[in-house]
């Protein structure tokens, strides 16, 4: 009898140990099944933030700086300034085609040559300026505008008057001019306009200047 109870004390011993091994392994599945979702869900964690951090905008190149995507066509305007003033002593007349380039914001700068003519009708004499400009814009809304301009002129002007042979002596003086100026502008079409400003040059010297005062007008063109 006590044979029985000794085998029976066995069986359930070893029973027990088996139940307990295959519960440790269960309980090991289930832990590397839950670290193995974790890795998985971290990975793919990783995965979107490197994919964030990656993105460049399309503007931008690969060292960071915005690229200009505008055609070459919007980047460049032409202008025809004239100027014009009539009064009882003299006649005057100024011409200038011009090139500009915009930047992307609000800044352009361009240059371009110029003639003046000037007719003094109290001596009935007409006098010649040839040189050109080079200037910067800032268009500060759609209409108004901040302007200043470097021009160099070759400037006919009349020195004394010759009593033996009876006319004026003309001399050429190259001539400095400074302007700076506010204006607006008018747009007819996306890509015309017409530009009116007030310039104040100064640098002005009435006995060499091509011009009248230091005050001048021009009206634009622009293509």
């Amino acid at each position: 009898m006590k044979k029985n109870y000794t085998l029976l004390i066995i069986a359930i011993l070893f029973c027990a140990n088996a139940y307990a091994q295959n519960q440790n392994t269960a309980d090991s599945l289930k832990l590397d099944s839950l670290n193995k979702a974790n890795e998985q869900l971290k990975m793919q964690n990783d995965s979107i933030k490197a994919k964030s951090q990656t993105t460049v905008a399309p503007a931008q190149s690969s060292s960071g700086k915005r690229r200009d995507t505008r055609p070459f066509s919007e980047r460049i305007d032409f202008d025809i300034n004239t100027g014009f003033w009539i009064d009882p002593s003299s006649t005057f007349f100024e011409i200038s085609p011009v090139v500009s380039y915009r930047f992307p914001k609000i800044i352009s700068i361009g240059a371009g040559p110029t003639y003046i003519y000037n007719h003094d009708r109290v001596n009935n004499v007409s006098l010649n300026g040839f040189g050109g400009k080079v200037f910067t814009r800032a268009q500060l809304t759609s209409w108004f505008y901040a302007y200043t301009e470097y021009q160099g002129i070759n400037n006919q002007y009349i020195t004394e008057f010759d009593n033996v042979n009876n006319k004026l002596i003309k001399d050429t003086h190259y001539v400095d001019s400074w302007f700076v100026s506010l204006g607006i502008n008018i747009r007819v079409t996306k890509r015309r306009g017409i530009n009116m400003q007030a310039l104040y040059d100064v640098l002005y010297d009435k006995e060499t200047s091509p011009y009248y005062s230091a005050w001048t007008y021009r009206v634009g063109f622009g293509f």
